[in-house]
């Protein structure tokens, strides 16, 4: 069965859908990632690792393929290679690993009929998805009823490439099932106001996201779950933000 971690998340859920009608970026906007130090005196752009923990039960995509819908669920994900640096940017590079990943079809019925769908990626072992080389960048966006959100924008290394290749075997679905376009990462807790050890991240505005080809029914393929990010490597414990300076 299909669960997601009610209160805080079904909060963030509510100011997505809010959020849905914001517009193009804002312009003129200095975006920064700012790092402060232990003292808490002194905020600093520069490189450094991040890492990531879930919060909801499930991270789950949501989408329709040949007509079904779908929810590939999974229970954990980790961070491989994922970098703030100067002075905007997600560095070139990173992945995303999901593990006890399962697909099910919307009412919570394994997809198979007898068996279980068996959910992977080129190489990794059943159960486990991973993403391709990622990149990312800070935007500022205007809201349609005013004022602005700093979002995170995420994008395949290769332009035009896929997130990720599904492959779902023993299924009555598509074997092979690319995940393309853009996504908008947002904070709940207020990414671009206040200096915080861990961040509350979801979907965002701006999204767009689809499996397969880009038809109509991309517009029902989304990422319902959230999950904490913090700073790792030699910044293990320091507060950090997205700031419009």
């Amino acid at each position: 069965m299909i669960r997601t971690k009610l209160g805080l998340l079904g909060l963030c859920a509510v100011v997505v859908g809010m959020m849905a009608m914001s517009v193009s970026a804002a312009q003129g906007a200095t975006l920064s990632w700012l790092v402060l130090n232990a003292a808490k005196t002194v905020a600093t752009n520069l490189k450094a690792e991040v890492l990531g923990k879930k919060d909801s039960e499930h991270l789950t995509l949501l989408t329709k393929l040949v007509g079904i819908k779908v929810a590939i669920t999974c229970t954990n994900f980790a961070l491989n290679g994922v970098f703030i640096e100067p002075v905007e940017k997600v560095s070139a590079g990173g992945r995303v690993v999901f593990t006890g990943c399962e697909a099910y079809e919307n009412n919570g019925t394994v997809l198979g009929p007898n068996l279980k769908c068996e959910v992977s990626t080129a190489g990794t072992a059943i159960g486990t998805i991973e993403s391709n080389k990622g990149v990312g960048l800070l935007e500022l966006h205007t809201l349609a009823g005013g004022g602005t959100e700093v979002l995170t924008k995420i994008e395949p290394e290769v332009a035009g490439g896929p997130f990720a290749t599904i492959l779902l075997k023993k299924c009555v679905l598509p074997e092979s099932n690319k995940v393309n376009g853009v996504l908008f990462v947002k904070d709940c807790l207020g990414f671009a106001t206040t200096h915080k050890t861990e961040h509350l991240i979801v979907q965002g505005p701006l999204t767009s996201l689809f499996v397969g080809l880009d038809t109509v029914e991309h517009l029902e393929t989304s990422i319902d779950g959230s999950a904490w990010i913090r700073l790792g490597g030699a910044h293990v414990g320091l507060d950090w933000s997205a700031m419009d300076v």
